[in-house]
Parts: C-alpha cells; structure tokens; sequence
C-alpha cells in the first residue's frame, strides 16, 4: 500500500482513501497526497478543505480519481 501512495502522491493524483480510524470506524476521504512523514501520510481532504494525517497501516484502499474535460470527476478501477 505505501508504494501505490507513494505512487500517486507524485503522480500529484486525487484519490479517494478507504480508512479506518483508531476506533474502528470505516471512511471514504476524497484527498490530495501531500507527503509521507514515517508511516503517516499527510494529505489535503478536498470536501473538509483541510489538512488530514492518516497511518499508512490504516489505509484500506486508495483509488486514483480522473477528472472529466467538464469538470465531473470519476474513479479509475
């Protein structure tokens, strides 16, 4: 998993993250991969407008999302 968002976070791709977080919680984040510190990723969370850390070993799925000519984006995969 850390090579396929080390992959994309130089592509400079949008992704769209599979989380859980430290309570067991499942999330879908729409993000941009900002860099790796360790075994976190930093990230900007494009519907929070905000910056996000997430554990690497918590990653469940990270999918490339490919923006449209018009604007619309969709998921590759």
């Amino acid at each position: 998993m850390k090579d396929e968002l080390l992959r994309d976070m130089r592509l400079g791709r949008l992704v769209e993250l599979m989380y859980v977080d430290r309570h067991g919680v499942i999330s879908k984040r729409r993000v941009k991969l900002l860099r790796l510190q360790g075994e976190r990723i930093i990230a900007w969370d494009v519907r929070k407008r905000a910056r996000r850390t997430f554990y690497v070993e918590r990653v469940l799925a990270c999918l490339p999302i490919m923006e449209r000519a018009y604007g619309k984006e969709e998921e590759i995969g």
